[in-house]
């Protein structure tokens, strides 16, 4: 699948920027309430942050080991225009304060776990963006 994302082509975003290609690999349940929130996100949570693991070797061993990246810039959009990665950063900031970012030529590969809101699944993330526009 990562082979796949990192060949195809980027649309254009409302923005003018470039939409990246996302994928989840694994979602959990829908909804989080109160009660069991305690008692079974904390198990789920471990076992999407083990597979990311495991996923983030085997690109690691493939590409070489990332780069940490802060997307706080992004949130305000107080970045430039024209800064690289701008719209693949600014699209992550939904859910991301910092990324491991791998870095093959042009394209920026990101996997994390993602929790867009407390009542919303988890969401082990593939993310390929543009990191020339």
């Amino acid at each position: 699948m990562l082979d796949e994302l990192l060949s195809m082509p980027f649309v254009a975003d409302a923005r003018g920027g470039v939409k990246p290609h996302h994928v989840d690999l694994r979602t959990s349940q829908d909804f989080w309430d109160d009660e069991t929130r305690d008692e079974l996100f904390g198990p789920v949570l471990a076992e999407f942050v083990a597979d990311r693991a495991r996923l983030a070797q085997a690109i690691t061993t493939r590409y070489g080991q990332p780069r940490r990246k802060d997307l706080r810039p992004y949130f305000d959009d107080g970045v430039p225009p024209d800064e690289p990665g701008r719209s693949l950063f600014a699209y992550l900031t939904g859910w991301f304060f910092e990324i491991d970012l791998w870095q093959i030529g042009d394209r920026g590969i990101v996997v994390e776990v993602g929790h867009w809101d407390k009542e919303l699944p988890l969401q082990l993330m593939l993310v390929v963006g543009d990191l020339k526009s």
